[in-house]
Formats: C-alpha cells, structure tokens, sequence
C-alpha cells in the first residue's frame, strides 16, 4: 500500500513534465526556451502549439489517473506511446543532430519512462 503512493507520486511528477510544454500552446514565443527552437513559420508555430497542446492533456490524464484508477491504464498507455514515439523519432533523425535543449528533452523522457514502468507495476 505504501508503495502505491510513491507511484501515485511519480504519475503526478510525470504528469506535471507533460504539461509544462503546454505552455507553448499559450505563449509559442517560449517554444525558444523550451526546445531551443526558433518558430520558422505560422505552421511551424501551430504544429508545435498543438504538439503541447497534446502533452498537456496526456498530463492531465496521468495526474487525473494518479487518483482515479479507471483512468490510469488509458493514462499510463497515452503517455508511454507519447514518451516511446519521441524517442524513437529522435533516434530515427539522429540523436546527434538534435539541438542540447532537445537532447534534454530526450533524457527526461528516458527517466520519466522508467518511472511511468514501475508506477504501472506497482498497480498492477
């Protein structure tokens, strides 16, 4: 039982990852400090709004299914696609052509995705 709230933690903490990208979705000129990335284009700037706009969502469901179990399985699944995806993309361009704010990102997602699989094991 103890060990569930540790878990109930990390979806929490995973979930608060997930929707500080939103900020881009609000203010797209943070995209910069974010990613290191300059918004070349409006379409550009709406694929990334919309792109944080999704993490935060996946965030919001993961903190929502740190509490109500019937949400946690679809929560736990969304983000560890989301998670998985970027990280075989960025493998797929080539880790090394990625920019250190992108690499960050990256890294983070490695932990957080380690985190996400002992969370989902300890409710299982």
């Amino acid at each position: 039982m103890r060990f569930d709230y540790v878990a109930q933690a990390a979806l929490v903490l995973i979930g608060v990852i997930h929707i500080v990208p939103g900020i881009v979705a609000c203010a797209p000129g943070r995209a910069v400090a974010v990613y290191g990335t300059e918004l070349g284009n409006r379409d550009q700037e709406l694929l990334l709004r919309h792109r944080a706009l999704l993490l935060a969502l996946v965030g919001i469901g993961l903190i929502a299914g740190a509490f109500i179990a019937p949400v946690r399985v679809a929560a736990i699944i969304a983000a560890a696609i989301s998670m998985t995806s970027f990280l075989a993309l960025a493998l797929t361009i080539g880790f090394g052509e990625l920019n250190g704010k992108t690499k960050r990102v990256a890294w983070v997602d490695v932990v957080a995705l380690i985190a996400l699989a002992a969370s989902a094991l300890a409710f299982v």
